[in-house]
């Protein structure tokens, strides 16, 4: 996978303007630098700042519903977000809490993980290789 694409609210954040410090410390440690990062959420506004205050310089691109004019689970929200960072929906891979936005992800081409806790994630993406050193 070249680009992980994270979902804000259920998986970066548990509330707007609380990132979840756990998942972000993880990534910090294990994630940056070994693929490109990506927020894809369904939110109305923002900036990236905003949303993820000093942990945005972790992220190659950050992706509002309202900016893209088409929200998930709407297939398109995935292709033009992968289009935009650049991607082929093949190689990036959708973190999301929600079930169906995994599944419409996979229909858009892209792989998916439900999030289900930080432990869980780092379980998941061993199998696509990416934890390896």
């Amino acid at each position: 996978m070249k680009t992980l694409f994270f979902d804000y609210f259920g998986v970066l954040a548990h509330g707007y303007g609380r990132v979840d410090a756990e998942l972000m410390n993880f990534i910090e440690k294990k994630l940056v630098g070994k693929c490109r990062l990506a927020v894809l959420s369904n939110m109305n506004g923002g900036t990236a700042e905003e949303m993820l205050g000093v942990h945005a310089e972790k992220f190659d691109g950050v992706f509002i519903s309202e900016k893209l004019g088409v929200a998930k689970p709407d297939q398109r929200a995935f292709l033009l977000a992968a289009s935009q960072i650049q991607e082929f929906p093949g190689d990036c891979l959708m973190i999301d809490d929600s079930e169906i936005n995994c599944l419409s992800a996979k229909d858009a081409g892209m792989e998916a993980i439900q999030f289900k806790g930080v432990a869980d994630l780092e379980q998941k993406l061993e199998k696509y290789g990416i934890m390896t050193p």
